[in-house]
């Protein structure tokens, strides 16, 4: 039964734009349904949505900016060491990138440092910070990191360095001892906009350094933007357009190297830099020491920068390896523990690498929708670390707080965390956690969540429409792409379509619009021609030969009834042979024999449900076909209807004709059929059978004799309607079966059929 994977959970539509600001802004219905479900009525909210205006808040109304930047100019005066720390993500590099070439344009001596993910870890490092000292550096500038580096930081104050911290992640209880601290979200600060990526204060603060910085920094303030997932509002969305047109018009040789080398020749967008980019340079820190992903952002050499692309791609197709072998692995582990009824699922062996754990408790989230940790046994350590990913009805963090005794360490939020335990913790950790997934779910599934933003008309989806709506990009963080769902939108065609039919194609309604779901293409067993589906998806422009057309790319659907049905009555033997055999009931005529308990007769009443309903024959008549229906309860009905009459096309003499046949028998007062009868058919005009069909209906009422082939009329035979002739009213029947069965078009008799269940189930 194709169900919907998620619950949808759809905006409530409540709000109005006024009409002068929808003819102001030329904005479309669909724009306009889409605007409301986002929050943005208002002409204000509209304008911020939609202009180009700057919005770019002081870069001097940061927590001591100025500080920051008076100590800053002081080291390159005195040429003091500066030491820019950095982060191996796609945030860290490119925020150390843009520090560190401003102040090399400024004249600055200045190094930079990236902590290793897998000897180090994430934020400061007090080997680091001793190590800088010994090398004579005087100040340290923090760049995605250090809000968390309280030690680290006393460390650095002792040995006499300055630390300044620009970060962006949430503060503990305390803050650090820096020198200075650069923050959007300081509490001592009211910066107008608190959710800066670490490249967004790196950037920020470069520019309170010096005003002329170059406009290609604004595209790695993209990509470390749109890659660290923050939101995508306020002057972060202002950054970010003009971020992606600095990437299609001027972009640094790295990035420039890094898309030749991925083959990328078309436009860059947020898609460009939340799939090609980000993962490539996410890669290097994920497997090794993410130095090289900083190298390749500062190149100025053409042929450098693409020598260091080809070996950070290459990093990338390792990572893509690895994470798809642990995958498969975590999945084998997966299966064994969802046949114990695991509600929380924690995955542990060794030789996992630690950098691309999150990505595949993702995937497996993704598949299970469970709460999932997966860690990396290191025997000689004796600990377990790894990563974890929630549910939107689970606070992995809050999970994790209540068996804190259970972890060595552990940070994160809602949605995601990492962790270290002992590896004798982890059956305890999974007994307790799961153990707490059952007193949530009482064992009912929870479904993940899908934001629909508007229910639409596929009236609605048109090539203007589409483009209309590409005005709200770029799409992310609290502004993503919209997604729309329809309600009974009637199937044209399914086909499976990709290597090995990986993925689906419906063709819908007779708009011919196309519709596309990756990975789907096991739905085509289950989804017929003339079904009706309810759909959830985004929509975009398909461009083919010059040719543009609407197209949804589907999220999820679920079958508008509770039923599928299958029209397989013009199919060959070699399609019948695709149903699961055994898992189906098959009906047949009480004419035929049942081959073993899978076959029932019409009129048969079958107590169980089943997954699958064969309807292999023509029932002997309606009502006993729509008692059947009433009596079985199953997920897919295919409708085959074999049968070797053809009562439909021979249909029944006309009364007409009885009376001619019946006066002209009356006037030869005996027949001969043998050697009479092809001169009646003429004298008639009716054909041999129909003649034949006449004479049994005849014979029937007893209106003749037949005695060694020679007819009589038999004049004592009481008058009577020649419909009330066992055979008339069998004929009659047998062609009502055949219209409605085997003539009727795909989508009337699909449609009458889901009728007879409904009402069987409000009955029930």
């Amino acid at each position: 039964m194709t169900k919907a994977c998620y619950q949808w959970k759809k905006s409530e539509l409540n709000q109005n734009i006024d009409p002068q600001i929808i003819k102001k802004y030329k904005i479309s219905p669909l724009l306009e349904k889409t605007l409301i479900s986002k929050g943005y009525t208002s002409e204000e909210q509209i304008e911020s949505l939609l202009s180009n205006e700057v919005l770019f808040h002081d870069p001097m109304l940061l927590s001591d900016m100025e500080k920051a930047t008076s100590r800053i100019h002081k080291a390159i005066e005195n040429d003091e060491r500066i030491l820019v720390y950095g982060d191996y993500d796609a945030d860290g590099v490119t925020s150390t990138t843009i520090l560190v070439k401003t102040l090399e344009s400024m004249g600055a001596t200045v190094g930079w440092y990236i902590p290793n993910r897998f000897t180090e870890g994430y934020g400061p490092s007090e080997a680091a910070f001793r190590n800088a000292h010994d090398e004579g550096v005087s100040l340290i500038i923090t760049v995605d990191n250090g809000i968390q580096g309280h030690h680290e930081i006393d460390i650095a104050n002792e040995l006499g360095i300055d630390v300044i911290v620009t970060d962006h992640h949430e503060f503990g209880e305390t803050k650090p001892n820096a020198y200075a601290i650069v923050h959007p979200m300081h509490p001592d600060f009211n910066y107008p906009f608190k959710y800066l990526a670490g490249v967004g204060v790196s950037y920020k603060l470069s520019k309170a350094l010096k005003a002329d910085i170059p406009d290609a920094f604004l595209g790695l303030v993209a990509i470390g933007t749109i890659a660290d997932l923050v939101s995508l509002t306020d002057e972060n969305r202002y950054m970010v357009k003009q971020g992606l047109r600095i990437l299609n018009e001027q972009p640094l040789p790295g990035i420039k190297s890094l898309l030749s080398v991925a083959d990328f020749t078309d436009e860059v967008s947020e898609q460009t830099v939340g799939f090609i980019i980000g993962p490539r340079l996410n890669a290097v820190g994920r497997l090794d020491d993410a130095r090289l992903a900083g190298e390749l952002l500062m190149s100025d050499d053409d042929d450098e920068a693409m020598f260091l692309a080809e070996e950070v791609d290459q990093f990338n197709t390792e990572r893509k390896a690895i994470v798809e072998n642990i995958t498969n692995e975590a999945m084998e582990l997966a299966e064994i523990e969802m046949q114990q009824n695991a509600q929380f699922l924690i995955l542990a062996k060794e030789d996992w690498n630690e950098g691309v754990l999150g990505i595949v408790a993702s995937r497996i989230v993704e598949k299970y929708h469970l709460p999932t940790i997966v860690l990396n046994v290191d025997i000689e350590q004796n600990h377990a670390k790894g990563s974890a990913r929630s549910i939107e009805q689970v606070s992995m963090f809050e999970f994790l707080t209540n068996h804190s005794d259970l972890i060595r360490k552990f940070g994160g939020h809602h949605m995601a965390a990492g962790m270290t335990l002992d590896i004798d913790a982890i059956e305890p950790l999974k007994k307790a956690l799961n153990q707490d997934m059952h007193k949530i779910t009482e064992g009912k599934k929870l479904l993940p969540q899908l934001i629909v933003d508007a229910e639409i008309e596929t009236s609605d989806i048109t090539v203007d429409n589409i483009f209309d709506l590409e005005r709200l990009r770029p799409f992310g963080t609290d502004l993503l792409a919209p997604l729309f769902s329809i309600s009974n939108v009637p199937v044209k065609s399914v086909k499976g379509i990709g290597q090995g039919n990986k993925h689906l194609k419906l063709t819908l309604t007779d708009k011919n619009i196309a519709a596309l779901h990756w990975n789907a293409g096991h739905l085509i067993h289950d989804i017929s021609n003339d079904t009706t589906i309810n759909i959830a998806g985004s929509l975009n422009v398909n461009e083919w030969n010059g040719h543009q057309s609407p197209q949804i790319i589907l999220k999820d659907l679920a079958l508008s009834n509770d039923h599928a049905i299958f029209d397989y009555r013009s199919k060959n033997k070699q399609d019948l042979l695709k149903i699961d055999q055994d898992n189906a009931l098959f009906v047949i005529n009480p004419s035929s024999e049942k081959i073993n308990e899978q076959y029932i007769h019409y009129g048969d009443t079958y107590p169980n449900e089943v997954e699958t309903c064969v309807l292999r024959d023509l029932p002997q008549d309606l009502e006993t076909f729509k008692q059947t229906l009433s009596n079985i309860k199953a997920e897919k009905y295919y409708l085959v209807f074999k049968g070797q009459t053809n009562s439909y096309f021979e249909g029944i003499p006309s009364d007409e004709k009885f009376k001619q046949a019946y006066k002209a028998l009356y006037m030869n007062q005996s027949t001969n059929i043998q050697n009479d009868g092809m001169k009646l058919c003429e004298a008639l005009k009716i054909k041999p059978d129909q003649l034949k069909f006449i004479l049994n209906c005849f014979y029937e009422l007893n209106f003749i004799t037949m005695n060694h082939g020679i007819i009589e009329i038999n004049k004592d035979a009481g008058k009577t309607d020649i419909q009330n002739a066992p055979l008339y009213q069998a004929r009659k029947q047998q062609i009502e079966i055949e219209k409605t069965l085997l003539y009727n078009d795909s989508q009337s008799l699909i449609s009458w059929i889901h009728s007879l269940l409904s009402d069987v189930e409000e009955e029930v």
